[in-house]
Order: C-alpha cells, then sequence, then structure tokens
C-alpha cells in the first residue's frame, strides 16, 4: 500500500535568497523525495515520491505526454511553483509544469496542491515564447487562488538549508490535508453504500415515498441556504438509478415549464433568477443519461463528487444531480458538496449568472405569449 505522490516543477531554477544563490530545483525534489520515502507507516514504506528525473524526461514531445501520464497515475499531485510554466514543444503554448498542474485540476482538484515558491525564486528569460508561457500560467495561477499556498520563510530560514526544511514541513502539511480529506470522503461514500438500517429502510420504500423524502429533505436544504435565496430552485427526484425508465418519469423534463414557474407581473427590486433545478438521484446518472433527458447532446455535463451539473449554454437551462441519495445524510452531504464544488471552482457567480440569463429569457416568452395571444 502506497500514496503515490507527484512533485512537479521545473528543473534548472534555482532559488534565490537574500541575493545568494542556492541548490536547484531538481536538488531539492531529490531531498523532498528521499525525506518523504524514508517516512514509515506502522513500519511500512507508504510514499512512492514521482519526479521527473527518475524516468528519465527529457525535452522531446514524447517526455511532455509521458509526464502527463505520470500525473495522471498518481494519487496526489503537488506543483512546486517558481514563475516559471517550464519548457514545451514546438507549436504548444502551455509549458510542461502549466500543463501538469491543468491535467491534475482536470481530474480531480481534491488531488492536487500547489505551493507557491516564487518568492524564492528569480525567472529571468527574453526568450519570447518562454515569457508567454510564463505570462499564461501566471494567469492561470491567479484564477486557482483558493488552491495557493505561498511559502514563507521564518528568519531563522532564510538560507538554502531553512529553504528545504521548510518547504519539507510545508509538503507534509498539504500531504496530511489531503489525508484527511480523503478519509472524509470515504466515509462519505462508506455512509451511501452501507446497509444502515436507515438505507435499508429506505431501499423498502415504494418510489412515491422515497420521492416524497428526497423532495422533502432537498427542499430544506435549498430553503436554508443562503446561497440560492435569490434564485428559484426546484426539487425533484429519481427514486431509483437513472436508467430505469418509470423511477424517471418522477423528474421527466421540468425546464419544460420553467415560463409558468417566474412570477407574472415580476417585481423587480424583489425578483428571483432561475429556476434551477435539484434532482435527487437514489442511484447512478450517467453524462449520457442526462443528456438524453434534456433532448439535446451539445450541452455542458460536469461530474465531481456530488453528481453532475448540467448547463444548456443557448437557453440557460440549469440542473443539478445529486446521485446516491439513498440516506436522508446522503441528501444532505451531496447538496453541500456541490455548494463547496460551486465555491472552490469559483463557479457560483457563472450559475448565479446564466440563472438570471435564464430569467430573462423566460421573461420575454411570457411577454411574446401575451402579445400572440392579444385579441
Amino acid at each position: 500500500m502506497k500514496l503515490k505522490i507527484f512533485l512537479s516543477s521545473r528543473n534548472n531554477d534555482n532559488i534565490l535568497i537574500k541575493g545568494i544563490s542556492g541548490d536547484n530545483l531538481t536538488e531539492i525534489r531529490k531531498f523532498i523525495k528521499k525525506e518523504l520515502e524514508d517516512t514509515k507507516f506502522f513500519g511500512k514504506d507508504f510514499f512512492e515520491i514521482k519526479i521527473n528525473e527518475d524516468f528519465g524526461a527529457s525535452t522531446s514531445t514524447d517526455s511532455y505526454n509521458k509526464c502527463l501520464q505520470e500525473v495522471g497515475d498518481s494519487d496526489f499531485v503537488i506543483a512546486l511553483y517558481s514563475g516559471s510554466a517550464g519548457w514545451a514543444p514546438s507549436g504548444i503554448d502551455l509549458g510542461i509544469c502549466h500543463a501538469e498542474l491543468d491535467y491534475a485540476m482536470n481530474i480531480s482538484t481534491h488531488k492536487t496542491a500547489i505551493i507557491d515558491i516564487s518568492e524564492y525564486c528569480l525567472i529571468n528569460t527574453i526568450d519570447r515564447d518562454e515569457v508567454k508561457r510564463n505570462k499564461l500560467f501566471r494567469e492561470y495561477l491567479k484564477e486557482q487562488d483558493t488552491f495557493n499556498n505561498p511559502l514563507k520563510l521564518s528568519k531563522a530560514n532564510e538560507n538554502n538549508k531553512g529553504f528545504k526544511i521548510e518547504l519539507l514541513a510545508s509538503i507534509q502539511n498539504v500531504i496530511y490535508k489531503h489525508l484527511n480529506e480523503r478519509i472524509k470522503l470515504s466515509n462519505i461514500y462508506f455512509n451511501f453504500r452501507g446497509n444502515t438500517k436507515i438505507s435499508l429502510d429506505w431501499k423498502k420504500l415504494k418510489y412515491s415515498d422515497r420521492d416524497k423524502n428526497i423532495t422533502t429533505i432537498l427542499r430544506n436544504l435549498i430553503s436554508l441556504s443562503p446561497d440560492f435565496k435569490k434564485v428559484i430552485c426546484e426539487a425533484f427526484s429519481i427514486p431509483d438509478n437513472m436508467s430505469v425508465e418509470d423511477a424517471k418519469s418522477f423528474t421527466g423534463r421540468p425546464f419544460l415549464k420553467d415560463q409558468d414557474i417566474i412570477p407574472t407581473p415580476i417585481k423587480t427590486k424583489s425578483a428571483k433568477f432561475g429556476p434551477i433545478h435539484f434532482i435527487g438521484v437514489y442511484g447512478n446518472a450517467t453524462e449520457i443519461q442526462v443528456k438524453n433527458l434534456i433532448g439535446f447532446p451539445d450541452i455542458s455535463a460536469i461530474r465531481d463528487d456530488f453528481g453532475l451539473y448540467v448547463w444548456e449554454q443557448n437557453t440557460h437551462v440549469q440542473l443539478v444531480f445529486l446521485t446516491e441519495c439513498k440516506t436522508p445524510d446522503a441528501v444532505k452531504s451531496k447538496f453541500l458538496l456541490f455548494n463547496k464544488w460551486c465555491r472552490s471552482n469559483h463557479e457560483y457567480e457563472n450559475i448565479i449568472k446564466r440563472a438570471e440569463a435564464r430569467f430573462h429569457i423566460l421573461k420575454s416568452i411570457n411577454e411574446a405569449k401575451k402579445i400572440a395571444t392579444k385579441k
């Protein structure tokens, strides 16, 4: 049993502290690798640290892809940001460090951490392509600021040795947090799957009773959520796996009646945007299944721990599928995981803007209906 950790950074950058040049990042990562791999868990080796020096990464296209493959095969990725995006093959504008981080983040934000060491690295290049890559990487990191951990040295450690000691401590801290988060997520997973009395009781329920339980809990959660006070939110359920047609009929295509939900006449000052449809799925749902429910394949369907978020980009229909809602606690956990996803990925503001856009589309539909039926 080993935790595979990929340690990503530029190779040749040297640290610079108080004008004194220290080790380069290859030497520093080798130090970190040894210290972590020497750490035992109940007397057993626990960490396997991957650095690109170990798998012969060089300045070639194959090397670029090899690094991304190693990222995908790792359990956790820690990016050391020096200010440099790293080398890139001809015709590619993402440096390898930028590409590694982006690849890891797209797999899961839960398996990625960033430590900003740029304060202690001097990046000085006149190569136009490299300057452009560095700028793109810097802008990308600004968007990920909730994941950024700037390294700050104590006065006693403002030297080469102290830098390595404090960087090691910072890496140990993010690994500890990561393991803690994994335990929490695994507990949620086992709670969803477990055969507790409550989950067994829900298994015995008829579809109509499951539907009532899930929608009642969802409505209460929505009404108490400060994030969705300005949004009209509807609660539905699919009281089985989404592949079961009879269960899917409990939700149908609720967005087809959205224009009937918004208030008429509209009070501008107190108007709520939306609607957004929350759907508690007792079992599982796939991307293909949610696209089939919409009836249009060209939509954005994003999967995360909560389930799937769906957005149709022309009409701004939004649906949130909370999967594995097999107990009251599971429904609550999935709703909270969606809220966390919204905030941690800076998607909340976009969701509200889409709800506002949807509201104005529906308002126009209702006004057009009045014109068409006017005698």
